[in-house]
C-alpha cells in the first residue's frame, strides 16, 4: 500500500483523482488558517479517506468521484448548507453513503473479509448479485453510524445539529438508496470493464501462457 501511495499517476483519471487530493490538502490549510479545530479535524478525516483510496489503487474514475463527494460533504457542513437548503442533507447522505459503502467494500475485499467477485463472462447480462447486496448492507450500517455521530455532535458539540426522528429516518432511507445505487453501478462496472470487485483493473492474461505444451 505504501508503494501505491508514492507511485506517479498513470492515466488522466488517476491524475484527476490526485488533483482532488490536492484540493483536500488545500482545504486542510484553509481550515487551519481561517476556520478552527473542528473544521480542521473534519478535513483531516476527509484527507485520510482519500489517501485510503490512493493506497488501494481503486478504479481511478471512482477514486476522483469519491474524493469530490467527501469534500463536498465537508464543505457543505462548513458553509452551513444543510441548514440553508432543506433537501441538501438528503442529497449528501445519498451520495456520500454510496461512495463510502463502495470504498468499505473494497477495503473488506482487500483484507479477505468478504468475497471478491470477478465479472462474469462478457456475454452474460447478469450482475454479480453479491456485490450490490453487500454494498447495500454496508451502506445501511454506515448510515446508522453516521446518525450516531450526528447525535454525538448534537449532544456534545453543536446543539443545532438536527437529530429528530423524521430527519434520522429520512437520512437512513437516503443512505440506503445511495448504497443500493452504488452497488448496482459497481456490479455493472465489474461486468462491463473487466474490473475486479476489489476495485482494481483485472490484468490481461498473456495468451502465450495459455498454449498447451
Amino acid at each position: 500500500m505504501i508503494d501505491a501511495l508514492l507511485r506517479a499517476p498513470e492515466s488522466r483519471k488517476e491524475l484527476l483523482a490526485d488533483v482532488v487530493r490536492v484540493l483536500g490538502l488545500l482545504s486542510i490549510l484553509a481550515a487551519v488558517v481561517l476556520l478552527g479545530p473542528v473544521e480542521t479535524s473534519l478535513f483531516l478525516l476527509v484527507m485520510l479517506g482519500m489517501l485510503v483510496a490512493r493506497a488501494l489503487t481503486v478504479l481511478p474514475g471512482f477514486d476522483a468521484v469519491y474524493g469530490l463527494v467527501l469534500l463536498l460533504a465537508a464543505w457543505s457542513s462548513v458553509a452551513d448548507l444543510y441548514a440553508r437548503i432543506s433537501w441538501w442533507d438528503l442529497v449528501i447522505h445519498c451520495a456520500a453513503t454510496g461512495v463510502l459503502a463502495v470504498m468499505t467494500y473494497f477495503l473488506l475485499v482487500q483484507f479477505g473479509a468478504v468475497p471478491g467477485v470477478r465479472r462474469p463472462h462478457r456475454s452474460s447480462r447478469s450482475l454479480p448479485l453479491v456485490v450490490p447486496v453487500l454494498v447495500l448492507a454496508l451502506g445501511l450500517g454506515l448510515s446508522v453510524l453516521w446518525e450516531m455521530a450526528e447525535w454525538w455532535g448534537h449532544t456534545f458539540v453543536d446543539a443545532t445539529i438536527n437529530v429528530g426522528y423524521e430527519d434520522t429516518m429520512a437520512d437512513l432511507a437516503a443512505g440506503g438508496l445511495g448504497a443500493l445505487a452504488a452497488g448496482i453501478f459497481l456490479g455493472a462496472a465489474v461486468r462491463r470493464s473487466g474490473a475486479r470487485a476489489d476495485g482494481r483493473l483485472a490484468q490481461k492474461s498473456d495468451p502465450r501462457q495459455n498454449t498447451d505444451h
